[in-house]
């Protein structure tokens, strides 16, 4: 599939105001998609949005806001979203927090769990309408090599209210989550011809990795491995994979534990109501 054949597919990028989301969407408008762009400040959102198109000429730009640590807002934006389309051809779970402290959400569960992973698993069930409609449809969930990190128990902890310390073990914990709801997800939606994949977006010098670690990345310009998931042709049937570097790569042993991945989606379902 060449770039030029990104034209009239519509693609979904959550925590499109900076970093490697807006680089994604850049990199989507380049090919002359359409962009459905989220963000949680109107005024970031916009600025993104006016220099995407300055850059690009395109002009299939769409804003959508909303908190994600807030289920009602997260089923406002699939409202949205349902108002204008009637489907949708890539949904990109991109957005994701890390906190040094630990934080509640609106609904009373742990901010990095909230939005890391409550977040695009409610997301996507709302959105699974459109996704069988689209066209060789994909999800694409944003994870990270720090799901190796992931404190001893951590499943049993969802909402990390023991050994908080920095955040880097809650966050571990999330991108872990991502991993395990990838894998049963992508089983469960093979019979629709929708590919679930996840991957690490690279090293890349974001807020979020100089706040956490320092600027020991590469320039986000050069982070491109989130559009090539959303986009390459190579992947069109690929699904259920964790990629490094553009590479199918092995996880953490418990992450292919289906007995976990159940109980957890088990419990994902419970506390958000998604429906798949």
């Amino acid at each position: 599939m060449s770039e030029a054949s990104m034209i009239g597919r519509k693609f979904l990028v959550t925590g499109a105001t900076d970093g490697i989301g807006k680089h994604t969407a850049f990199r989507l408008a380049q090919t002359g998609a359409m962009v459905l762009m989220h963000g949680r400040s109107t005024e970031k959102l916009r600025k993104a949005i006016e220099e995407i198109e300055q850059k690009t000429g395109n002009k299939c730009l769409e804003s959508y806001i909303a908190d994600l640590g807030s289920f009602d807002q997260v089923r406002s934006l699939s409202e949205e979203i349902h108002k204008k389309h009637s489907s949708l051809d890539v949904l990109v779970n991109n957005a994701g927090v890390y906190l040094t402290t630990r934080q509640e959400s609106k609904d009373g569960y742990e901010m990095t769990f909230a939005v890391n992973v409550l977040a695009p698993f409610l997301l996507t069930s709302l959105l699974m309408d459109l996704l069988k409609k689209g066209q060789s449809s994909r999800i694409v969930h944003v994870s990270s090599i720090s799901h190796h990190n992931c404190p001893k128990g951590g499943l049993d902890d969802l909402n990390s209210k023991s050994n908080y310390a920095d955040g880097r073990g809650a966050y571990g914990l999330s991108k872990l989550c991502d991993i395990m709801f990838t894998y049963k997800m992508a089983r469960d939606l093979k019979a629709d011809d929708i590919t679930v994949n996840c991957l690490d977006p690279g090293t890349v010098n974001t807020n979020m990795l100089i706040k956490a670690w320092g600027p020991i990345g590469i320039p986000i310009e050069e982070a491109n491995f989130v559009f090539r998931a959303a986009t390459d042709p190579v992947l069109d049937k690929v699904t259920g994979k964790y990629f490094v570097d553009d590479k199918d790569t092995e996880t953490s042993a418990i992450a292919y534990d289906r007995e976990k991945q159940n109980k957890l989606w088990a419990t994902l379902v419970e506390i958000t109501g998604a429906v798949y």
